[in-house]
């Protein structure tokens, strides 16, 4: 309740607590469990990782709501491109791959305009990725903004280039306001960023994507 007192405890006050509920039946319950987790892990990280990784090797839980648990608590660790949270995940950070130059269908948009990206991913040997795409631009009183969002989860295969594209409809909420203007986009791959694609399409490329999708 907002009128009640802040309580200070330990940061590690509740994981008796999370020991026994993690692997609830309840869906709700392990909910509560990972979201606890993810506040943590904003000033505790490493206390995260530890808790996560024993909870890994007692297998209590089934490995598809570990997972959840797992992911939801490291997802604001995983934006921020934490190679500590993707190699938890089985996600290298340094893994050799590149990335085409992005292309923008647009890059002067408004509210409601879609935001519109390709650009190619490509490895040398077969690599699990998790890929954000990351929107930088302004708010209205022309201080920069940038927003990750989920793009892709995939094996990057030699000779097979993932496709990356996304059509991203900008859209002003209550807690934000879409800024009309420049935007640009930058690719993340399993937390290392890539340079960011400012240029729109010309009449003279193709308009096709690399010929292999995965």
């Amino acid at each position: 309740m907002p009128c009640t007192p802040r309580i200070s405890l330990p940061d590690d006050a509740a994981l008796p607590v999370l020991d026994r509920l993690y692997a609830d039946s309840s869906t709700h319950v392990r909910t509560s469990v990972a979201n606890h987790l993810h506040d943590l892990a904003g000033t505790q990280p490493d206390l995260v990782l530890a808790t996560l990784g024993r909870w890994k090797d007692t297998a209590s839980a089934t490995d598809k709501h570990f997972a959840f648990i797992a992911r939801t608590a490291l997802r604001s660790r995983l934006k921020k491109g934490s190679p500590d949270a993707y190699a938890f995940l089985g996600y290298p950070h340094d893994a050799l791959l590149e990335v085409t130059p992005l292309v923008l269908e647009r890059t002067e948009l408004a509210d409601g305009d879609v935001l519109s990206f390709s650009a190619a991913l490509t490895a040398t040997m077969a690599v699990p990725v998790d890929v954000m795409f990351v929107i930088s631009s302004t708010t209205p009183t022309g201080k920069p903004r940038a927003k990750v969002c989920f793009l892709n989860r995939n094996t990057v295969r030699p000779g097979r280039p993932l496709i990356l594209s996304k059509p991203h409809k900008l859209r002003s909420t209550a807690t934000t306001k879409i800024t009309p203007g420049p935007y640009t986009v930058a690719i993340q791959v399993n937390g290392r960023r890539f340079p960011a694609g400012r240029h729109s399409r010309s009449s003279q490329d193709d308009p096709r994507p690399a010929p292999y999708l995965i």
